[in-house]
């Protein structure tokens, strides 16, 4: 008897993602740091899955977040 793991993918969804390193947790609450009208913001956001993308760790963001923000990366 022989097995053999097979990954079949099901489907591709969009999401907005970040580097790991740019989600920071106080009390339980995920926070990034945003730039906003020349200066550093931080946000509450929701995150979902952590996945791997072109060797690097990223959360991916529920909410809190929308295209087009410049995340602050440390």
């Amino acid at each position: 008897d022989a097995r053999v793991l097979v990954e079949v993918p099901v489907g591709e969804r969009k999401a907005l993602a970040v580097p790991a390193s740019a989600v920071e947790t106080r009390s339980g609450i995920d926070f990034v740091k945003v730039a906003e009208d020349d200066h550093e913001v931080e946000r509450a956001v929701i995150t979902g899955s952590t996945m791997t993308l072109d060797g690097a760790d990223v959360i991916e963001i529920l909410s809190g977040l929308e295209a087009g923000d410049t995340v602050i990366v440390p």
